[in-house]
């Protein structure tokens, strides 16, 4: 009997190993096949010249609409309008809450399909330590085959992307099938309240519904993600929620002589502790199947192997992701201490402290499964846990479909720009103003044509932040693209 049982374990662990490699064998390329297409001939030192220029308006975006700085919005809507002559001359303009621009070009055959809306910010970060720039961050400057500045990814360039491209379609006296909106706000880093909110809400009483949007998000990673040779386009199709919370401790205050067993910033510090230590639980939601089913067929064979047996060998993909901060993030709602503050002098106890934590919040937690999980891991009833007076917070986001009409568009528009790319979806986990849209759009793509790899990413909100022009030239071909196969779709 043993024997035969023995026996049995090893015919039915031989068919399982059996199954999962014909598995693999059928787990295919989702890649569209196409070849490079011509690029379009433009003013290269013209559309050089206007993205330095666009860079020098430093519209800095405050903690509060009411920090916005007018003259300097004012005078960059001017510009615009200067710069753009035939945009803003055949294109319908409006202006939202002072400074945010809504753009609506007229399609020949608006009954045949619903509008897209193509969207960037106005706003920047502040520039930060100026000593640490190589470059001054608003003046724009030009060299070593780089454009320098504050906004240069962070997102003038696919502003100015976006008109150069309309311009030039413009003067080949093209117009497309459907109706094309833009939109540029003012405050995308500052929750976009005052700006896509307004926009967004303005549109739906018209019963506008988009069929696809898209803004910044996710960009081609070069060299970021391991054991694919080539580098990857990720299409964002859902983004993580926001929720900032604050922790106060209240205990007894004294002199530093006698602390006692427990104080204050004691209670507080073991409160966050207790935070990183039980961190929310990972999961391969949605978003994440679908960016690992779009790069699995490219990988090695031990990768493609367990990614076409995702259903099984889910806790040892999940611990493979979790070893490194970047796929972490994709998997769970994380939480990072971000502000702490807590007494005014050396010998004194304080009688309160508080903190700060930020969480990006992941398909199927929520607002309120978070604020229950950081109440029971910390148990303790001093420690009062709410939502930051005046902080702007939101629930994960829809997810776009990956399958669809449009996001072919976007996937066939990649493709034919940057031939040389793997395509894939996948989660933003970092948060956009587009999420203000989604109840009157189809589909929301989060992507910036833009190659990157690790060490420029850290430019972005960051120092020394630049584009090579090679890079913004390349945006600009994808927009005049993009709206093409738009229009003839």
């Amino acid at each position: 009997m043993i024997k035969k049982f023995i026996i049995f374990i090893f015919l039915s662990l031989f068919a399982l190993f059996v199954w999962m490699a014909w598995s693999m064998t059928e787990f295919s390329s989702r890649q569209l096949s196409l070849l490079p297409i011509e690029k379009v001939k433009i003013d290269e030192n013209r559309v050089i010249k206007n993205l330095s220029d666009a860079i020098t308006y430093e519209t800095i975006s405050d903690e509060s609409s009411d920090g916005v700085d007018a003259i300097t919005f004012l005078a960059f809507h001017k510009f615009l309008r200067r710069t753009y002559p035939k945009t803003f001359k055949n294109l319908k303009e409006e202006i939202f809450s002072g400074y945010t621009m809504l753009l609506k070009w007229e399609g020949k055959n608006t009954t045949s399909s619903n509008p897209i809306l193509l969207m960037a910010h106005m706003d920047v970060v502040p520039a930060g330590d100026l000593e640490k720039w190589s470059e001054e961050p608003f003046l724009g400057t030009i060299n070593n085959d780089f454009i320098h500045g504050r906004g240069a990814i962070d997102n003038k360039s696919s502003l100015i992307s976006i008109l150069e491209s309309i311009e030039y379609l413009l003067d080949s006296v093209y117009q497309p099938d459907r109706d094309i909106y833009i939109s540029f706000r003012l405050d995308e880093e500052n929750s976009g309240v005052e700006g896509n909110a307004v926009v967004a809400e303005s549109l739906k009483k018209r019963g506008v519904y988009f069929d696809y949007i898209l803004d910044e998000g996710a960009v081609i990673t070069d060299g970021i993600i391991s054991d694919v040779s080539y580098p990857v386009a990720v299409i964002g199709i859902a983004e993580k929620g926001y929720l900032s919370l604050k922790l106060t401790s209240a205990y007894n205050s004294g002199h530093s002589s006698m602390p006692g067993k427990t104080t204050t910033i004691g209670k507080l510090s073991r409160a966050i502790y207790s935070l990183e230590k039980k961190q929310m639980p990972a999961k391969l939601t949605s978003p994440v199947k679908d960016f690992l089913l779009h790069i699995g067929p490219e990988m090695s064979i031990e990768n493609k192997f367990a990614i076409s047996n995702m259903t099984l060998l889910s806790s040892s993909i999940i611990a493979s992701l979790e070893e490194d901060p970047v796929t972490d993030a994709m998997l769970r709602t994380t939480m990072a201490p971000t502000i702490i503050s807590g007494g005014n002098k050396s010998n004194v106890l304080p009688s309160e402290a508080s903190a700060v934590v930020n969480f990006r919040i992941r398909q199927g937690d929520s607002v309120k499964k978070v604020k229950e999980h950081v109440i029971n891991t910390i148990n303790d009833e001093s420690i009062k846990v709410e939502i930051l007076d005046d902080s702007v917070y939101s629930e994960p986001s829809n997810i776009s479909s990956s399958s669809s009409s449009s996001f072919d568009i976007v996937h066939q528009t990649i493709k034919q720009i940057f031939n040389d790319v793997i395509v894939s979806p996948g989660l933003v986990v970092a948060t956009t103003d587009s999420r203000h849209f989604q109840s009157i759009s189809k589909d929301i793509y989060r992507f910036i044509p833009l190659k990157l790899s690790a060490s420029d990413i850290s430019m972005i909100h960051g120092y020394n932040e630049k584009i090579s022009i090679e890079s913004y030239l390349d945006m600009i071909q994808f927009y005049i693209q993009l709206i093409k196969n738009s229009s003839d779709s």
